[in-house]
């Protein structure tokens, strides 16, 4: 395993969860409608899953010897916004940051507690996306036609 190349790639995985969580908890302060309620309760676990996320990382960032970024990937933020649009640019990061650490996984394949942790964080990205997905998939029902 080559160390260093192992810790540039969780350092920049870090910087990813540090910026979804700042992410996320903007979205749950700026959404409105009826639906508020349960996309911010949304949003603020997607944010602590993050912060979580970003906790691992650093704790394995320093147990391998490196020092945790203190930076973090930039954020688009284009004021106001509908749910429709938090809700697709939160898919599209977290699309991104999977098949990010799905790469990864090639240079951590000889460190078994390094790549099931890695493993465990793409398995909550994936299901990061089905949730966010459920809220903007289209839910009516199909039109069926009466057997005369």
């Amino acid at each position: 395993m080559d160390k260093q190349k192992v810790l540039d790639a969780l350092n920049l995985d870090l910087e990813h969860e540090m910026s979804a969580m700042i992410r996320y908890l903007h979205h749950s302060f700026i959404v409105t409608g009826p639906l508020r309620g349960s996309l911010t309760a949304l949003f603020r676990t997607m944010a602590t899953d993050s912060m979580n996320h970003a906790i691992k990382l650093g704790e394995k960032i320093v147990a391998l010897g490196g020092h945790p970024s203190v930076k973090i990937q930039e954020i688009y933020e284009p004021g106001e916004q509908s749910i429709e649009e938090m809700l697709k640019e939160n898919i599209e990061a977290e699309k991104m940051h999977l098949a990010l650490y799905e790469e990864q996984l090639d240079i951590m394949h000889d460190n078994t507690p390094l790549r099931l942790m890695m493993e465990q964080v793409i398995v909550d990205e994936a299901r990061h996306i089905e949730e966010l997905e459920m809220y903007v998939r289209n839910n009516t029902p199909a039109k069926t036609k009466a057997k005369v």
